[in-house]
């Protein structure tokens, strides 16, 4: 069973990093072939990593909010544990 699904991850990664790599190629020979969307492709690759940085900066926000809260109801927790 275990090994099943570890090979079910190892393709899901090869099918992943082939994606990836195929985009990548075809994006820089278009990029290079000066196509009359370089800029728009320009613009959106900027939004992509635009959004990474946002994603993770709001993964940090959460993972704060979150460590709040538990910190929240364990003290509540807690007082009203103590007589």
């Amino acid at each position: 069973m275990f090994f099943s699904l570890l090979n079910t991850f190892n393709r899901l990664f090869k099918l992943a990093f082939i994606f990836a790599a195929v985009i990548s190629g075809w994006t820089s020979i278009v990029l290079l072939s000066n196509s009359s969307f370089n800029f728009e492709i320009k613009e959106l690759i900027t939004k992509m990593y635009l959004n990474q940085k946002y994603f993770i900066f709001n993964v940090k926000d959460l993972s704060l909010l979150l460590v709040k809260d538990a910190n929240a109801r364990f003290s509540d927790k807690n007082q009203s544990k103590v007589p």
